[in-house]
């Protein structure tokens, strides 16, 4: 008896081509911008990007880590990224269950104030003086933190995700005498993960990328996160340049490759942490935008 192989159709070549002209569109400009990043600037300046750089040279990198400001950037970025995921997602779990749960009385009305502040804001400067003045957040760790702890959007999200878990499961825990934390913690939790993975990335990149909430609040050098210490460097750097400053003799300030690799240390923990939640991202992100 033979064993008819599968044919390789048409259609699967055409897939499979797609599929890795797709990988390389994604693949090349990262290639690129670490090749960017070790070419001289001359080089860059003269022939423009190129996969195969002309010239190495590390100027870039040795103009972002000169100090041990970028360190202690990296640092503040790192504490603030963990306390602040970690406060924001628990609150944000804490909120979208209070909402989901049918025996909350008022739990529209809830859901209704939270939605009111996606769309309408205060404006920047009375939120300033209550940051400052009333908060007194002003050049403390916290002034990274609170501001962005809580995202209506983020809350929605697990929301939906809860009110599609199987309700009986609930109620024949609280049966048995389970109260609301337990609850909570033993079987919404658990049951939550792809959506709790998914808003954790969210909060994550939130806090990793912000500078803005350093350049309102903060004036502590020590308090420097990482992405406000490269954009200060990458502002003195377009400003050298424009004054036509050179680093020494005839060798151009890294310019063009300073900012790529700025990009490289900027995304570096992320690419570490991705890799482990992104199996959960698109599982969370459909059932939490789509059920509710």
């Amino acid at each position: 008896m033979s064993i008819r192989k599968p044919r390789y159709s048409i259609s699967q070549a055409i897939l499979h081509a797609v599929a890795i002209a797709f990988c390389a569109f994604t693949t090349i400009p990262f290639v690129l911008t670490i090749m960017v990043s070790i070419s001289g600037e001359s080089s860059v300046i003269k022939n423009g990007y190129s996969i195969f750089p002309e010239n190495f040279s590390l100027n870039a990198y040795r103009l972002i880590f000169s100090g041990d400001e970028i360190w202690k950037g990296y640092m503040v970025s790192i504490t603030v990224t963990a306390i602040g995921t970690g406060l924001g997602l628990l609150l944000s779990a804490m909120l979208a269950n209070t909402m989901a749960r049918q025996k909350v009385k008022y739990r529209n009305g809830i859901a209704l104030f939270i939605f009111i502040t996606m769309i309408f804001s205060a404006g920047l400067v009375p939120w300033y003086i209550f940051v400052t003045k009333y908060l007194h957040l002003k050049d403390t760790l916290a002034a990274l933190i609170l501001p962005m702890l809580i995202n209506p959007f983020h809350v929605f999200l697990i929301r939906n995700y809860f009110k599609s878990l199987p309700q009986a499961l609930i109620e024949s825990a609280e049966m048995e005498g389970a109260g609301p934390f337990y609850v909570f913690m033993k079987i919404m939790l658990p049951l939550s993960t792809p959506i709790i993975a998914t808003v954790a990335l969210f909060y994550s990149l939130a806090y990793w990328n912000d500078w803005g909430l350093a350049l309102w609040l903060i004036d502590n050098r020590e308090l420097y996160p990482l992405q406000f210490i490269l954009f200060k460097i990458q502002s003195m750097i377009n400003y050298m340049s424009t004054q036509g400053n050179l680093v020494s003799g005839n060798q151009a300030l890294p310019t063009e490759t300073a900012q790529m690799a700025m990009v490289l240390v900027t995304i570096g923990p992320i690419i570490l942490v991705y890799p482990f939640i992104q199996r959960y991202f698109v599982k969370g992100i459909m059932i939490g935008a789509v059920k509710g």
